[in-house]
Formats: C-alpha cells, structure tokens, sequence
C-alpha cells in the first residue's frame, strides 16, 4: 500500500516453504490486481498460497524493504436492506398512498399505465391524482418533479440558477455511483452518461468483468436518478444536478449474494484514474478495513471525495460503526450522509431510523424521495437515497473548480444549523446547495429559507 524502499545493511531472514509459495504464486501472471491510485494490490483467489502464509511473507517484507502494508481477506458488502421503505402518509402531505415494492416484483411499464404519484395541485389537497404540472419554484417541467419536495429543501432551484448566471466555460464534473448498475435504457437517464473516451461505455461492470452496467437489482437506478435524472425533458424526474453518471457495478441481481470488498476497491481505483470528482457509496461493511479506509485516504490525496451513506439501523455509529462511511472521522474530504426529515410544525430532524454519530457530517433528505426505477419510477425512503443527493451538489461544486477538500469544506460549511438526533450528535446540519454554490463563488451565504415546504403546491 505504500511505495517500497530498500532499508541499507536490513538482514533478510529465512524463507519459510509458505514464503517460496508467496514467490511462485506472485510470478505468476494475472495473480497480482495493481490498483495504484488507491495503493492497494489483491491478490487472485486462484492463488495457492494460504492468506496466512501471504501475510506472513509480507511481513517479513516489511522488515527488509521498509514496506508499509496491512494485510486482510476479501469481505463482503452489504446492500440489503439497501432502501428502508417507511409507511405513506395522507395524500394530503403529497406521499403515496400505495407505494411500490422494492425491488418491483414486475417492473413497471413505461410511462406508467397507472401513475402511483400524489396530486400536485395548487392548494393542498386530500384527493389523490398524478404529478403532472412540473415545478415553478424549481423552474423545472419534468411532472414529478412537483412533488419532489427534497430539492426544495436543499434549495438546488436557486442553487441551478446562479450557476447557469457564471460566466465562463464550466465543466460538466462526473459523478461516479458504486452500485448494481443501473438501467441503461431509461429515458429520464440515457443522456446523463459519462462515456469513456476509449470505447463509449459509460462505466465498468466489476461483477462480470466487462462493460454491460445493467442494472438487474434496482438499487442502482435509484441511485442514478435522485443524483441525475435529466432537467426539464418533459418527462419524469429532476435529478439533484447536471453531472455525468459514471456507472460502477458492484453487486448484481437480488444482493443475497455478498459482493466482495475488492470489487469496490476495484471502482474507487477506476473513478480516480478516469477522473470521476465525486464518488457516492450506498452500501455497508459489516466490520473495518483498514486496506478501504486507506484507499479512501489515497483517493483523497488525489482530490476525490468520497460520500457514504450513514446506513438505516438506528444506530450509534460511535458505538457500532459502519463502514466505509466511519472512515469520515478519520479523513477530512470524506462525507458521511445521514437521512433527514421534514415536519411542517418542527421542521427538519433526523430520521428516526437513520444510523447517526460523531462521523456523520451531514444529513440530506430520506423520507418519500422520487426517482427512476427500472423500466419507471419510484418512491423510496434510505440514507442510500440521501447520500447520492450530497454527492450530486459536491460534483456540481466540482464542475465550478473547486476540488477535494475544497468541495467538502463548502458543503459543511454551509449546511444549516444542527439537527435533533436522539444521540445527541451535535453539528450534524442539513445539505443547503444554494450557500454550498455561494461559497464555491465567493459569495455571501443567504439566510436559510424558512417558508413551508410543499410551497411548490400553495397559491
């Protein structure tokens, strides 16, 4: 994990038989993955070395080259429960009154023959009926995005329009999701892309080992269109942010089987070498990793930022941490995203059933939040939806120049005043695009907004 270095006059000890094992099994071609923008190396499982006699000849490495090395077994991820489903509210708050399942037992058609989405209207309303009318606080006339009262919360319609006032050539920044794909096919995403300048694939499929990204789960198409979904096509959704979705497959098709750490080591290497800014992980490790977290850590060094989600236990993350998103206590860029709610008479809180403590370092909406699903739309409640969100607005950042820590330091540095949590937890502010913009430009942050939401839908 760090470059070697001949220590002069170093006395090299006995070769043990498992050590002359390591040696036949490292010259072998294909045994050895390099990954060095996140300085790490893994070693095939075709390998007939045992894991300890691998470790144990590393360390005696150690000693004679000055080599800095952890060594671990390949652990799994976990993506299920990947989407906490809560329980609808009255139509008259703009909830679904009957959700859909997740993943969808039958993918739904598209359009929708039947539109499981709340009555927009102008006043508020206790009928149900589709979102059609698209926003004229957001500027936007998607149809759904009416009822998409998260991006009023997090203020991103002002925040799109001082962006677009910026003169001078901006960046399209690329936005990488590690997950189980997505559906390439979309509507509301087919234009949202990264390509790779190589050969027109829009990411890297680490299951399967080749370029076909479909998403057979649906978690991952979730993921792409709450952080991207195409603005003001007429159809569908907005997405948080105009960003290139690189597409990073992890995890295939019904998440029972556990997805190995070293494919995710494998995604954050590829985002860092191609240039993805932003990277966002709506997953969990079950334990540490001191081989992730250091490659986080790497990747950070590069001006990545990495942004996890917190994780829908309830949990006290000082007390059961989760990873990678526990990693944020220990580096500075990285964002650890917990799930807010919003109450008309209390206002935002975090959610009751978000994981929260001292790594969280933001919150974002997580309750009723709409976004494409495989062949559709959906409803869905999570911190794997509050995550991709933070992710979003730090890739916007990005294509405004700011890089790395700058991008963080913007985002936490105008999220508003600290959330109720049940923990404690102090500094745990809500995600304001609109002062992260300010910020980013030089500009004077603006008082947090405190009309009602769901204002979209009052006249």
């Amino acid at each position: 994990m760090a470059q070697a270095t001949a220590v002069p006059g170093a006395r090299v000890p006995p070769l043990s038989k498992g050590d002359r094992e390591s040696e036949r099994c490292f010259a072998q071609g294909g045994m050895i993955i390099d990954l060095p923008a996140v300085g790490v190396q893994i070693v095939d499982s075709r390998c007939s070395a045992k894991y300890i006699e691998i470790c144990n000849y590393l360390s005696k490495a150690e000693e004679v080259l000055g080599i800095d090395f952890d060594c671990e077994l390949d652990y799994g991820m976990t993506f299920v429960p990947a989407i906490r489903r809560v329980p609808a509210r009255s139509p008259s708050t703009f909830a679904p009154t009957t959700p859909p399942t997740f993943p969808p037992t039958t993918p739904p058609t598209f359009p929708p023959t039947t539109r499981p989405f709340p009555t927009p209207g102008r006043k508020q309303s206790t009928t149900s009926a589709p979102c059609t009318d698209g926003s004229y606080i957001l500027g936007t006339n998607d149809p759904i995005s009416s009822c998409q009262s998260n991006l009023e919360q997090i203020r991103i319609g002002e925040a799109w329009r001082l962006v677009k006032s910026v003169t001078g050539k901006r960046k399209r920044a690329v936005l990488a999701l590690v997950d189980t794909g997505v559906d390439m096919t979309h509507p509301d995403l087919v234009n949202q892309f990264w390509r790779n300048p190589a050969d027109g694939s829009i990411g890297f499929n680490f299951v399967d080992n080749n370029t076909d990204v479909t998403d057979k789960y649906g978690h991952g198409t979730v993921i792409a269109g709450v952080s991207g979904a195409e603005r003001n096509n007429n159809i569908g959704i907005a997405g948080v942010a105009d960003v290139k979705l690189m597409i990073l497959k992890v995890a295939d098709h019904d998440g029972v089987d556990i997805p190995p750490l070293s494919d995710a080591l494998r995604a954050l290497n590829f985002a860092v070498t191609m240039g993805a800014s932003v990277s966002s992980h709506s997953y969990s490790l079950g334990h540490g990793s001191r081989v992730f977290e250091a490659a986080i850590a790497k990747a950070a060094e590069a001006g990545h930022v990495v942004v996890a989600s917190a994780g829908n236990e309830a949990a006290d993350l000082d007390k059961t941490p989760s990873y990678p998103c526990s990693c944020a206590r220990n580096i500075s860029s990285m964002l650890c995203v917990a799930a807010s709610t919003y109450d008309t008479c209390s206002g935002s809180a975090i959610a009751s059933w978000s994981n929260i403590g001292s790594s969280v370092n933001i919150a974002a909406p997580g309750v009723d939040i709409y976004s494409t699903s495989r062949g559709g739309y959906i409803v869905a409640s999570g911190t794997s939806v509050s995550a991709p969100q933070v992710g979003a607005v730090a890739a916007m950042l990005g294509s405004l120049g700011l890089e790395g820590q700058e991008i963080t330091d913007a985002i936490i540095k105008s999220r508003t005043a600290g959330l109720s949590t049940k923990f404690n937890v102090p500094d745990v502010g809500e995600l304001d695009a609109l002062n992260a913009v300010k910020i980013a430009l030089g500009l004077q942050m603006s008082p947090r907004r405190l009309t009602a939401l769901f204002s979209n839908n009052l006249k």
